[in-house]
């Protein structure tokens, strides 16, 4: 038990994305005390250090955070998390491949804890993401559940009779489920009619500028304010997402039997604009299958903070 003149022990949570990376620092209420955004510095290339550069400067900048904002005797950093987009093997703390930061076979959790001298673990942003709205959030106490945030791209934490899928880090790319609503357009992944083509932010602005003149490039937030507007061009961008989210959504039902699907990411702003169509395509498409309840993520933009705090507690030594 924590007395008076113990230090209160919180761990460092690391949101590594392509552009900013968040660092913050939680305690084991999950609840984040301080915070930070900076740019990530990316040194990986064709003739660079396979990522190398990038996981030292991530120790220099989560030591730096740490130093300036725990200085204090009252509380002590004991572990770190830190969550990266791409195929993630979190046993061995190793980076297969994060194709936004240059990162391919690099390890990461054994460079970090020799910088910063502490325990740690790395994992997948969307599973991570998704463990802390099974743990602690909007799916709390459900067994069979899919997390799925909607942002650039699409990717889904998946969770059958209460264990988090992982398949060596290849688990819930979701996004990449080729669905007839998409048609023979090629994503980035070189595949064809792939989901998030046309149901993530970015898929939702080409639906809308593929039809429109549009001067510059809009939001997916301003698309979402048209078409609350009575712009048909943007109602028809999203009645388009949420058919393709749909079908994605009714193989994963066939396949997994979520009783709940957690809607999350900056899209899912838009859940007025989504949900009434799916539920319509639900109606029409689900037959034996259970029918999941559709419901927006409890920590929106900081359940990936909050689940690389739970990493981060679930490394340190009891």
């Amino acid at each position: 038990m924590t007395t008076e003149s113990e230090p209160t022990p919180l761990v460092a949570a690391v949101d590594l994305g392509g552009t900013y990376t968040k660092i913050g620092l939680i305690d084991r209420n999950a609840t984040v005390l301080a915070e930070t955004k900076v740019p990530t510095k990316i040194t990986a290339g064709p003739d660079g250090d396979g990522g190398l550069g990038t996981v030292s400067w991530l120790g220099d900048e989560i030591a730096a955070f740490v130093e300036a904002e725990a200085p204090r005797p009252a509380q002590q950093v004991v572990g770190f998390g830190v969550i990266v987009p791409g195929i993630i093997n979190s046993e061995s703390g190793t980076v297969i491949a994060a194709p936004n930061i240059g990162w391919y076979e690099v390890e990461v959790a054994g460079p970090l804890t020799e910088r910063l001298g502490l325990p740690g673990a790395i994992g997948h942003d969307v599973r991570t993401a998704g463990l802390a709205e099974w743990q602690l959030g909007a799916a709390r106490g459900s067994s069979n559940l899919l997390f799925v945030p909607l942002g650039t791209g699409i990717a889904a934490a998946v969770v059958v009779d209460g264990r988090l899928l992982e398949a060596d880090g290849y688990a819930g790319e979701l996004g990449h489920t080729p669905v007839p609503a998409a048609g023979e357009l090629v994503c980035a992944c070189g595949g064809i009619g792939c989901l998030e083509i046309v149901a993530s932010a970015a898929g939702v602005v080409r639906n809308y500028t593929r039809v429109t003149n549009f001067d510059r490039v809009p939001s997916a937030e301003e698309i979402a304010a048209s078409a609350r507007n009575g712009d048909h061009a943007a109602q028809s961008a999203f009645e388009l997402a949420a058919t393709a989210l749909a079908e994605a959504f009714v193989i994963a039902v066939t396949l997994f039997g979520p009783e709940t699907i957690v809607i999350g990411g900056g899209l899912s702003g838009a859940a007025d604009l989504l949900l009434p169509r799916i539920e319509q395509e639900f109606d029409r498409r689900l037959t034996f299958q259970r029918r999941p309840s559709l419901i927006i993520s409890a920590f929106g933009s900081q359940a990936g903070m909050v689940g690389a705090g739970l990493l981060g507690w679930n490394s340190v030594p009891s």
